[in-house]
């Protein structure tokens, strides 16, 4: 189960952001088609950086930013 605050990489291919990773801002529990809202660092054509995505479009990946060198 995806949580809110997980980093997850986008895996629906029509998407502007395929491929990327965002955060999990909210995820819905009411059994919508698209309850997980992913937010991202960078904006579409647009101007929208967050978007909603099923949960089988999503694979959570580790924090790329809690990297220790």
């Amino acid at each position: 189960m995806i949580n809110r605050g997980a980093t997850v990489r986008i895996l629906r291919k029509e998407s502007y952001w395929f491929n990327q990773t965002g955060t999990v801002a909210t995820v819905d529990q009411s059994g919508i088609r698209y309850p997980a809202v992913v937010r991202f660092d960078n904006v579409n054509y647009s101007g929208t950086n967050t978007n909603n995505f099923a949960l089988e479009e999503l694979v959570e990946v580790k924090d790329e930013t809690s990297k220790s060198d």
